[in-house]
C-alpha cells in the first residue's frame, strides 16, 4: 500500500493541459460562456476527489456562483473545460469556517489545490468546496489569485 504523500505526489503527476480559446472576451461574455458551458456539460455530475474520497456535486447553484459571483477573468473561464479533472486530482489544503452571515446549512469550506497547464504554462488552481449539513459538497474555483 502506498503512503498518502506518495499518492498525493502522483496526483500532481497528472496535470490537465488546455489551450486558450476565449480570446479577448469581456467579463460579461466570460460569465455567459462559463454559465452556458456549465449548464450544458457539468450540471448534475458528481466527481470523487482522489485525495479525500469526497464526492463533489456540480449543481446549478455552484455554476451560477462560479459564473456570476466574485471575480471573473479569462484563466478562470478557461479552466471550466477541465473542472472535473481539476476536482478529481486536487489535493486537500485546509478547512475554513463559514462566514457569520452565511446560512447555518453551511458547515464550512474545504480548500483544495491543483494545477493546470494553460498554453504550456503551469497555473496554480484553488478549489473551495462548500460542506453542507446535508453532507453534500459544492465547489468554487480560483486561478493564481491571492486573497
Amino acid at each position: 500500500m502506498q503512503h498518502k504523500s506518495e499518492m498525493s505526489m502522483k496526483q500532481f503527476e497528472y496535470v490537465p493541459e488546455i489551450r486558450s480559446e476565449l480570446g479577448s472576451m469581456t467579463k460579461m461574455e466570460l460569465r455567459r460562456y462559463v454559465l452556458d458551458y456549465y449548464k450544458n456539460n457539468l450540471k448534475g455530475k458528481e466527481i470523487i476527489n482522489i485525495d479525500t474520497g469526497i464526492t463533489i456535486h456540480f449543481s446549478m447553484t455552484s455554476g451560477r456562483k462560479t459564473a456570476m459571483g466574485e471575480a471573473m477573468y479569462q484563466k478562470k473561464a478557461e479552466m471550466v473545460r477541465v473542472l472535473p479533472e481539476l476536482v478529481k486530482y486536487a489535493l486537500y489544503n485546509n478547512f475554513g469556517k463559514r462566514k457569520p452571515d452565511e446560512s447555518e446549512e453551511i458547515i464550512g469550506y474545504i480548500n483544495f489545490k491543483g494545477r493546470c497547464k494553460l498554453d504550456g504554462k503551469t497555473e496554480n488552481v484553488r478549489i473551495a468546496v462548500q460542506f453542507q449539513r446535508s453532507a453534500k459538497f459544492y465547489y468554487n474555483i480560483e486561478v493564481n489569485m491571492i486573497k
